[in-house]
């Protein structure tokens, strides 16, 4: 009697199919993800800036912003110190996502983490072409929600 050792043709053809079934039903979840994961990743960035910004104006006793600017492309942020000097860097969003705020361009942080302005909160919304994430800074108390 004679063994068999290894697999025929067909038995790795089949296997071949159920792996490329597999790869197709996953492509659309892939591709959701990557789209969601950099609207998730350009709202935390915006709302770690933003906490930055207070915690700038507490900390210094002064005044301090975050420059929302629309015109570039992609769409960048920034903290200025009130003479408009930008203290760290410019943030620009990735590519596909761009943002809208709704009251200012330029949100400002008193030294009692309140902001100045006459609305009673501002908010920047995120989007993409999949949805979109909003921000809201309260006015008297500088939180985010």
């Amino acid at each position: 009697m004679r063994v068999k050792r290894g697999f025929t043709l067909i038995e790795m053809a089949i296997v071949l199919v159920i792996m490329l079934a597999f790869l197709a039903m996953s492509i659309p979840f892939f591709s959701g993800f990557s789209s969601n994961t950099g609207l998730k990743t350009a709202e935390r960035e915006i709302t770690t800036m933003l906490r930055t910004a207070r915690s700038y104006a507490v900390s210094q006793n002064t005044n301090f912003n975050a420059v929302f600017d629309g015109t570039a492309s992609p769409n960048t942020y920034r903290i200025a110190n009130f003479s408009g000097t930008t203290v760290d860097k410019a943030y620009s969003l990735p590519n596909g996502v761009s943002y809208s705020t709704s009251v200012l361009t330029t949100v400002t942080f008193t030294p009692n983490g309140g902001l100045t302005g006459p609305s009673a909160s501002n908010t920047v919304t995120v989007r993409n072409n999949k949805g979109s994430k909003t921000i809201t800074v309260n006015r008297i108390t500088g939180a985010l929600e």
